[in-house]
């Protein structure tokens, strides 16, 4: 691509539509840098930032490119590319946010009054049209990973909130069209901000699960896919892009995947799993499925080597950073004493 192309407004490599949301920044971004914006102009501005985090992201962007192109945004030749108007926003009422947040990213001292809304015009056209957004997405792929016994709570570009649980590692990759996270180990909790255009998609080499707008955990682990719902509505799919789908959960509804066979049973959820409050919860479970839960937060790993013990259901509710205090319950409370010699945990009777 040479610069024409880029200064072209009807130039697209990939004939996308502008997004609405980043077209809506673009006129506010364009909008508070007239010589005319009103106090009304910068509430109603205030009012559509606070109405998502997606819109404070996309003006974000629009601050960082409008630096980033420094003077070549007031050349000649883009002038003469300008289209003749700029696309009003419409913006959603909401709590005002600090002003700080519409600070301008470029030093503008005082110029004409055309000058000024040329420049304006300059940074929507720049932006929603010429560029494509192409230049204000994201990284095409983000990691995000976590040690043996750290646990991590971030936002995506789009809202979407995620806790990572300890040893978990995913991808994130967003573009115009679609969401993609690919889990590649551990486990992860999604609060995903809602955006029909633009499905959440979380993949896996067991399966895939697909959502707008919802809450659900998805595990992977020891080759195994579990996904628990919380609300909203998910689709399970198989692995792949266009993965068939095998499978949709309500709220209460935990199911196992593995290649196109779906186990769904009923479980009791709180408003969110118990691990990111720090809890390990049991009802019923084989001691070895227990124990694996406290080994994924390193520390010296448990074992249990006789399969009767193994089997043993056991209930309860752990801090998940203290396998000192899970000994002792298991000691009080089913006779399970251990043997720790420096190397690993044995449990025996």
């Amino acid at each position: 691509m040479n610069n024409d192309d880029l200064l072209d407004p009807m130039h697209d490599d990939h004939d996308e539509a502008p997004d609405p949301v980043q077209a809506q920044a673009a006129s506010w971004f364009a909008r508070l840098r007239a010589e005319d914006v009103s106090a009304d102009d910068r509430q109603q501005a205030d009012a559509w930032l606070a109405a998502a985090p997606e819109h404070r992201a996309a003006y974000q962007r629009m601050q960082q490119l409008w630096t980033m192109l420094g003077d070549f945004a007031a050349s000649a030749e883009v002038d003469a590319r300008m289209p003749a108007s700029v696309p009003s926003a419409q913006p959603a009422a909401a709590a005002p946010v600090p002003p700080a947040a519409l600070a301008p990213t470029r030093n503008t001292t005082r110029r004409p009054r055309h000058r000024l809304r040329w420049l304006a015009a300059s940074a929507a056209a720049l932006v929603g049209v010429a560029i494509g957004w192409k230049m204000l997405m994201p990284p095409a792929q983000q990691q995000y990973a976590t040690a043996p016994g750290q646990q991590r709570s971030f936002s995506l570009d789009d809202g979407t909130r995620v806790d990572l649980d300890t040893a978990s590692r995913l991808l994130v990759h967003y573009d115009a069209k679609e969401r993609r996270i690919t889990l590649q180990q551990g486990r992860a909790f999604f609060r995903v901000a809602k955006d029909p255009q633009r499905p959440l998609s979380v993949d896996t080499d067991s399966g895939s699960v697909r959502a707008i707008g919802t809450r659900f955990e998805v595990d992977r682990h020891d080759g195994s896919l579990s996904v628990a719902l919380f609300e909203g509505k998910v689709q399970l799919r198989q692995t792949g892009a266009d993965g068939k789908v095998i499978g949709e959960l309500t709220p209460g509804q935990r199911a196992q995947v593995s290649g196109s066979a779906v186990q769904v049973h009923d479980v009791s959820l709180a408003d969110s799993p118990a691990w990111t409050r720090g809890q390990l919860v049991f009802d019923e479970q084989p001691l070895d499925q227990a124990v694996a839960e406290f080994n994924r937060y390193g520390g010296t790993p448990i074992h249990v080597d006789d399969a009767t013990l193994r089997q043993l259901k056991i209930s309860g509710v752990f801090h998940s950073n203290d396998t000192a205090g899970f000994l002792d319950a298991l000691h009080a409370a089913y006779r399970i004493s251990n043997r720790n010699d420096g190397q690993q945990i044995q449990l025996y009777r």
